[in-house]
């Protein structure tokens, strides 16, 4: 932590003797004042010696840091003359190209766009190139497709990164993490036209560590209904399907956007446990076989106001919500311990309401408030029914969140090209949570019940800056102070990161990133409630638990905006994690998430793009990396584990034909044996297969989709380890046939902005 901040203000003391740094601010268009993207800006001096360079973006505008009054620009595009003259004290420009004449009858030269950029230190994709011809439906989709992520265990996973947080147009709120990820799954991929990736986010984000920022399409709406229909059917064990609207109404200053959809979710769940579980000395082998499904209906809404009060000022406000209006879930398990029968519904409706306003102003300032409420209330009924261990109960468990946050931003351009950023956040959550049993069996379950009011206040406050140091080299730092109350615990912490990207020519550069962040455990957890999944498996509270320290960096090499290889090293301090337990006081199986001594894990990332003639396009990701976790009080005993695993990916898409316009996708990934706490994974694999047909003048999509066609991306698990010494094997049911059809109208290029982390809900 020492040599960082040492390594901050050396950094700081050497930019300020960076003097008579300018920006050259330009825009490049046709001889009709239309911007032209993806033109190469070369800069250089006036004897024609290289300095830097730069791509236009889609709006045609470029820029380039220089210490020089005079210089020279040569500017290049495929089906444009090249552009070449001197300039002297010139800083905003304008530069029009001329097409060319001699373009041949018979020759079509193509260029490559390339896929990933990286603007103003963000590795940036393009999502309409990188999504072409893929049989991508929704937004999460999508992120599945950005090169070094995956999902795991229902989470996203960038490689690198020891977390990632999810937001949209560069804003977070608190809606929990599974609404997001939910809701992001009913949203049309076409929304989507950028998508960045940060290692140590800026703070003005209020998010640390690894970002994912998905960036939608601009509001230059036009004055018609634009609009989106679109049904899914996805057939796993059970039948699943989704139907959703998608409508922009755009006025003068006012825009407004609504989004409406519905999932039905049949799933099913399958598990076997075989356990040679030690107690007072003697070895009891005990076989139990889960089997449940779980059905779910999911009304998802979200209405968007945008209002333009002048150029450059603009008032948000943004009304999203899940409504669960049913839950059943039912659980059956069989075995030598226990055969149980494990029923859960909702008592009403499940609700989360999340209101986000915010106010951008053209001077720098950005504020804004935000409100979240989370409500359930379930029933659980379990009965036990082997001889000799009958029990029936009932349980109620109730959760009301009520969570509040206020934000304020400000960043000033200052003289040689300083950028300085600072800002403020506040949030304050009540989380009241109950769980009450009531025995049918004349059992005395009193000491079981839970009714708890927790309150957290969390206030943070930063500074930082942004410099160009010279023509090749760009910093970003920042300072976060934070303190933190939950009941009676408090915290203070201090949170420095830094972004350095330094250019080695026009096609390679590197990119250094180095954050920290607190990782807070879910309210459900903190109460201490125990729920029972069967008569051997118990879910357990822990009021004891901390939030978890992360510190993270990496080293990006970017080559010829293709080639990525990145190094990294996460450490997590005081790690938690939710792990199954043989008790040695009872013969019982315990879940509950623990704080461990640490976690880390080093390794490398490769991307590899490449193309087989005309027809496909490859995309090869290649991870390596070593696991290391150790606890020194797991439970009642101590445990140090390490692995080192291997992950690889091909992503290929065919062209088909292009009238009409079908296109095929073939992918497939490997993951090498994995560690989770003392535990280990086995290794999986897959093959996914999709073919899209395009037609009424691309206004109408079809879509034929197979996700793990193999049903081989569900691990099992094993454990032996000191006095443990468990295994479990999970039936898959990943393997998904789906059909989808979508429908646009007009041109519906407008959406939304998105949220936060997963600390709601019970389990």
């Amino acid at each position: 932590m020492k040599r960082l901040i040492i390594c901050i203000a050396y950094i700081v003391a050497t930019s300020f003797t960076i003097v008579n740094t300018q920006t050259i601010k330009g825009k490049v268009t046709d001889r009709s004042n239309k911007p032209i993207e993806y033109a190469t800006i070369v800069l250089q001096s006036t004897d024609s010696f290289y300095i830097n360079a730069a791509y236009t973006d889609s709006t045609g505008y470029f820029a380039l840091p220089i210490d020089m009054s005079a210089y020279r620009l040569v500017v290049q595009h495929l089906g444009y003359e090249t552009h070449e003259k001197n300039y002297s004290g010139e800083y905003d420009i304008t530069i029009e190209l001329i097409e060319k004449e001699n373009a041949l009858d018979e020759i079509i030269v193509k260029g490559e766009k390339p896929v990933v950029k990286l603007v103003d230190g963000r590795i940036t994709y393009d999502m309409p190139l990188l999504l072409s011809g893929t049989t991508v439906s929704n937004a999460y989709e999508s992120m599945l497709r950005l090169p070094g992520v995956r999902e795991q265990n229902g989470s996203l996973v960038l490689a690198g990164a020891s977390s990632i947080t999810v937001i949209i147009n560069g804003k977070v709120t608190s809606m929990p993490h599974e609404n997001l990820m939910a809701a992001l799954k009913m949203y049309p991929a076409e929304m989507i036209q950028s998508a960045e990736i940060m290692y140590s986010a800026p703070p003005q984000y209020h998010v640390r560590g690894a970002v994912i920022n998905l960036v939608l399409k601009g509001d230059n709406a036009g004055n018609s209904l634009q609009g989106q229909l679109n049904t899914e059917y996805m057939q796993k064990h059970y039948g699943n399907h989704t139907e959703g609207v998608s409508l922009l109404i755009p006025a003068s200053k006012l825009t407004i956007d609504v989004n409406y959809a519905f999932n039905r979710a049949h799933k099913r769940s399958e598990v076997g446990i075989y356990s040679n579980h030690l107690y007072n000395g003697a070895t009891y082998f005990i076989e139990q076989f889960n089997r449940g499904n779980r059905k779910s209906d999911d009304h998802y809404i979200r209405l968007g106001m945008d209002y333009k009060l002048a150029e450059d000022n603009r008032l948000n406000l943004t009304y999203t919500s899940q409504i669960t209006s049913k839950v059943d879930n039912n659980e059956l398990s069989g075995g030598t311990f226990s055969l149980s029968d494990n029923h859960k519904k909702n008592k009403s409706p499940i609700q989360m309401h999340n209101i986000l306003m915010d106010y951008s102003s053209g001077f720098g300032l950005k504020a804004g408030t935000e409100y979240t409420f989370y409500k359930s209330n379930t029933n659980q009924h379990f009965a036990e029914e082997m001889t000799g261990k009958e029990n029936v109960f009932a349980a109620d468990a109730k959760q009301r969140i009520n969570r509040y946050r206020f934000f304020a931003d400000q960043n000033h351009s200052l003289p040689f090209e300083w950028t300085l950023n600072y800002g403020v956040q506040y949030m304050y959550a009540i989380d009241i949570s109950s769980q009450i049993y009531n025995s049918q069996t004349g059992n005395n379950m009193s000491g079981l019940n839970v009714d708890n009011r927790l309150t957290e206040h969390t206030a943070n406050a930063y500074v930082g800056f942004e410099k160009q140091i010279g023509s090749k080299l760009s910093v970003n730092a920042s300072v976060m102070g934070e303190y933190y109350r939950l009941i009676d615990f408090k915290e203070w912490t201090i949170f420095p990161a830094l972004e350095m990207t330094y250019f080695i020519s026009p096609s390679q550069i590197m990119q250094l990133s180095i954050s920290s962040d607190k990782v807070y455990p879910a309210y459900w957890e903190m109460h201490g409630a125990i729920s029972y999944l069967n008569g051997y498996s118990e879910i357990h509270g822990n009021p004891l638990l901390k939030p978890y320290r992360d510190y993270s960096g990496q080293l990006n090499y970017i080559l010829n905006s293709k080639y990525i290889l990145t190094a990294f090293y996460n450490y997590m301090d005081e790690y938690s994690a939710q792990l199954p337990y043989q008790a040695q006081s009872r013969l019982i199986l315990i879940y509950k998430t623990l704080n461990l001594d640490y976690k880390q894990t080093v390794g490398l990332n490769l991307i590899i793009p490449f193309k087989t003639g005309q027809v496909v396009d490859t995309r090869l990701t290649l991870t390596g990396y070593y696991d290391n976790v150790k606890s020194s009080h797991f439970h009642d005993i101590s445990f140090a584990k390490d692995n080192f695993v291997f992950y690889a990916r091909l992503d290929n898409t065919i062209n088909i034909s292009s009238k009409p316009n079908i296109k095929m996708e073939i992918n497939g990934a490997y993951i090498s044996k994995s560690i989770q706490g003392p535990a280990e994974l086995t290794p999986l694999w897959n093959l996914d297969a999709g073919l899209k047909w395009t037609f009424l003048h691309d206004m109408a999509e079809l879509r034929l989709k197979g996700i793990d066609l193999f049903n081989n991306w569900t691990p099992d698990m094993s454990m032996k380890y000191d006095v443990q010494n468990l295994r479990m094997n999970i039936i898959p049911d990943s393997r998904t046939v789906s059909l989808s059809f979508t429908f646009k109208f007009g041109s519906y290029d407008k959406t939304h902005k998105e949220f936060d982390s997963s600390r709601f809900g019970t389990k």
